[in-house]
């Protein structure tokens, strides 16, 4: 950490990576699967029964997808709170920085697609006609893997590939444990391959990802307790 950083705003990058670990790695999984899980495709495969559910769920859904504002602003907060004290040059933890504020703004897009027009379509769907079924079906599937490519897959990537762009400034950087910076290369380099499961082979990111969420509060902690001692 450089000698001229003060206290004061370590204290609160610290706060922000203790947060960002339980945010990200202990209550976004439980809010998409038990809060979010019957509506999305993931979990319910049959449109109809995600469109009822949602019609009948609304609050809820709007809810869970409320605390994503949380999950996403904490991500990307992580990137600046870590990457200020890193190495700078090259000034690859600045890009790491500009990257996970172009990956939050795309992933609250798809946030705000499932907060609002998912469930207009879902309460039009709900209520629609047997002739007009086929078109706002088709129309809601579109919204969902709109909202799904942004959030999932995009976002996803960028945060995947900011992660990537922190590893030269973590080895560059006097002091920084080894064995974090490793974990650090563990943790960016699932993501990545998970980003590219999900585009080319969905079936088969569960795993990576599931180890890529469990590894990152490790990853934010230790980079907060070295932000402490340093």
């Amino acid at each position: 950490m450089p000698p001229s950083a003060s206290r004061g705003p370590v204290r609160l990058d610290v706060l922000g990576l203790v947060l960002a670990g339980l945010i990200n790695t202990f209550l976004a999984l439980p809010d998409a699967t038990l809060i979010l899980g019957p509506g999305v495709a993931a979990m319910q495969p049959q449109l109809m029964d995600r469109v009822v559910w949602i019609s009948e769920h609304l609050a809820r859904w709007q809810g869970g997808w409320l605390f994503w504002f949380a999950v996403t602003l904490s991500f990307a907060w992580s990137f600046f709170a870590l990457g200020r004290y890193l190495h700078r040059s090259p000034p690859w933890p600045l890009l790491a920085m500009g990257l996970a504020l172009i990956a939050a703004a795309v992933d609250l897009v798809g946030v705000l697609i499932n907060m609002t027009v998912i469930p207009q379509l879902a309460g039009g769907l709900s209520a629609a006609p047997p002739g007009q079924s086929a078109t706002l079906q088709a129309v809601f599937l579109a919204s969902e893997t709109l909202a799904y490519a942004l959030t999932n897959v995009a976002a996803f990537g960028l945060y995947s590939l900011a992660g990537l762009l922190l590893l030269p400034a973590v080895f560059a950087t006097a002091g920084f444990p080894r064995w974090l910076a490793w974990l650090g290369v563990a943790e960016w380099g699932l993501a990545a391959l998970a980003t590219l499961l999900l585009i080319f082979a969905p079936g088969a990111a569960t795993i990576p990802l599931l180890i890529s969420f469990a590894l990152y509060a490790p990853w934010v902690w230790g980079g907060a307790i070295w932000l402490l001692r340093d």
